[in-house]
């Protein structure tokens, strides 16, 4: 119990302490000022474009559902992935709207391991493409930056990845270093997780699946990358879409970070130090922008707030977290 309120409690305070000391460094009216002049046209695009990338979401994870000999309606599959990201926005506790996503799944198939594993595998071919795709990215425009430290966070991440799909897919390896679990977690708990990673490991059986999937999620995470780029043009930037392409992916990975709310004040930080390498970015237009991307993606979910009212299920927090392994 105290374990549930203080973590929220902790991340609340985090948020706060960010967000502040980043008003207080580049001036409260100057960042205000910015974000009230932005130009809704490209924030209502922003929307758009947004909507577009989760639809396109829903439908990535429908083929891993499928793959999984799971097959429900893609209207069903596209609900309950809407109200997995209402939750994962506005849900302040540690239980996002990824455990209920895994909820409903298990619901309908009856099988735990199936239903984590589609959705774990779902976030980890997000993450790794958005890393592929400022990987790539720096190979092209790699003259442009100067920062070492950059470059080496951006191969290391990529390299993590690499390293993830290696030993995903690669069972021998896998069972090299299984054995450190063994002295972490209990023997019930080691069951859950060998029968996890032998669904995700299947993945690899489905290769027009697999293949299917990264296209898509290359498309997604472009069109999420996007909507901060037409964020950056509301507030009067005019900026090359490369830097975009580049930095976007680290904030969204810093953000990711289950250390505040919703990325708040990780995500505004972390661009303020990434674009601030551009000479003709004012500092207050990037924190004005970040935050309306944010609230972009919000707003874009509200639809999954809806679809939970509407359900005739209702699920409790305590059902949801009794889902995770």
């Amino acid at each position: 119990m105290l374990r549930r309120i203080l973590v929220p409690l902790l991340k609340i305070i985090f948020s706060i302490v960010l967000i502040s000391y980043l008003f207080l460094k580049i001036g409260t009216q100057d960042i205000i000022q910015r974000f009230i002049s932005a130009n809704i046209w490209w924030i209502l695009l922003g929307m758009i474009t947004f909507t577009l990338s989760n639809l396109l979401g829903a439908i990535q994870w429908y083929f891993l559902l499928k793959a999984r000999g799971i097959h429900l309606p893609l209207v069903r599959v596209i609900a309950s992935y809407y109200v997995g990201l209402f939750f994962n926005n506005f849900l302040i506790g540690y239980i996002g709207g990824d455990a209920i996503r895994i909820y409903d799944i298990k619901k309908a198939s009856g099988d735990s391991a199936n239903a984590i594993s589609t959705v774990f595998f779902d976030r980890l071919i997000g993450f790794a493409m958005l890393t592929s795709l400022a990987m790539l990215s720096l190979l092209v425009w790699r003259n442009i930056f100067h920062s070492s430290t950059l470059i080496l966070v951006i191969v290391s991440i990529f390299l993590c990845w690499v390293l993830s799909f290696v030993l995903i897919f690669n069972a021998k390896v896998a069972r090299k270093i299984g054995w450190i679990f063994r002295f972490i977690f209990p023997a019930r708990i080691n069951d859950k997780i060998r029968n996890i990673y032998t669904s995700i490991n299947s993945f690899k059986d489905a290769k027009k699946t697999l293949m299917s999937v990264i296209l898509i999620s290359l498309f997604v995470q472009s069109l999420r990358i996007v909507v901060h780029y037409f964020s950056a043009l509301s507030v009067s930037l005019n900026p090359h879409i490369k830097y975009f392409i580049i930095f976007v992916p680290i904030v969204a990975l810093m953000s990711s970070l289950p250390i505040s709310i919703g990325g708040i004040g990780i995500r505004e930080s972390s661009a303020v130090v990434l674009f601030s390498q551009i000479k003709t970015f004012q500092l207050e237009s990037v924190v004005a922008f970040e935050f309306l991307a944010y609230l972009i993606g919000l707003i874009a979910t509200i639809p999954g707030g809806l679809f939970f009212i509407l359900r005739k299920e209702k699920i409790s927090l305590k059902d949801k977290a009794e889902e995770l392994p």
